[in-house]
């Protein structure tokens, strides 16, 4: 009898005992380097109940938050569902509007259009980004009694944001995408490593301060990791 999903097995030498993830809609399996594969087969089929309602939450959020640069996809700014659209007009850019997102590509663009507007959004996206959540960053970080050395915008694809030891943030431009509560969960949650530079329960308790509804955050932005693969 066949699986209802497929896996893939990652095989280790320094490996010693099995492990499974789902990520991004994807099974792993990480394995000794010498693990039988009938085994291995076995031991997935007896987690079938555990992978299939985490398959289809991934599913479902990638339905929901998945960017797709098709004419009248839709399209998250600040949380508002936009519409995108794009045609030919006198030169390049992006002009956010109640309902859409439209793209002006200029003439002289020769690249394929769906190309030429993923990198055209990108690149506003990041501008904007600059602009709102470095402004945004520091009014939290006011508020909060927490002031970043720096702030910066960046183009990552696993991760929110970050912080290092010497006081600055870097923030990922997709953030933008995000409805105002959960980008200032985000932010947040950044600042406060200016403080406490683990998870441990110092962090989450200044977290809970500064973010009272951070386990729903914290959660929600679980479902959002589509917003990061584009």
């Amino acid at each position: 009898m066949s699986l209802p999903f497929s896996y893939e097995v990652v095989r280790s030498r320094r490996r010693r005992t099995v492990a499974m993830s789902i990520d991004k809609g994807r099974v792993q399996v990480r394995v000794p380097a010498l693990a039988d594969a009938d085994w291995i087969d076995r031991w997935v089929r007896s987690k079938v109940d555990w992978v299939l309602p985490r398959l289809a939450r991934q599913q479902t959020a990638l339905e929901s938050y998945q960017i797709r640069i098709e004419q009248q996809a839709p399209f998250l700014l600040e949380g508002q569902r936009l519409l995108l659209s794009w045609e030919r007009g006198a030169c390049s850019r992006v002009v956010p509007e109640s309902r859409y997102l439209r793209v002006q590509l200029s003439p002289r663009v020769s690249r394929p259009e769906p190309q030429a507007v993923r990198e055209r959004l990108r690149h506003w996206m990041a501008q904007q980004a600059q602009e709102r959540l470095v402004a945004r960053t520091r009014e939290l970080g006011r508020c909060c009694g927490l002031a970043p050395a720096a702030v910066r915008v960046r183009d990552y694809r696993r991760k929110w944001g970050q912080c290092t030891a010497d006081g600055q943030i870097t923030l990922n431009w997709r953030v933008l995408h995000l409805a105002p509560p959960l980008r200032d969960y985000v932010l947040v949650h950044e600042l406060c490593h200016l403080a406490e530079m683990n998870h441990g329960p110092a962090f989450w308790a200044l977290v809970d301060r500064h973010n009272p509804d951070y386990r729903q955050h914290r959660s929600q932005l679980r479902e959002c990791y589509p917003l990061l693969l584009w």
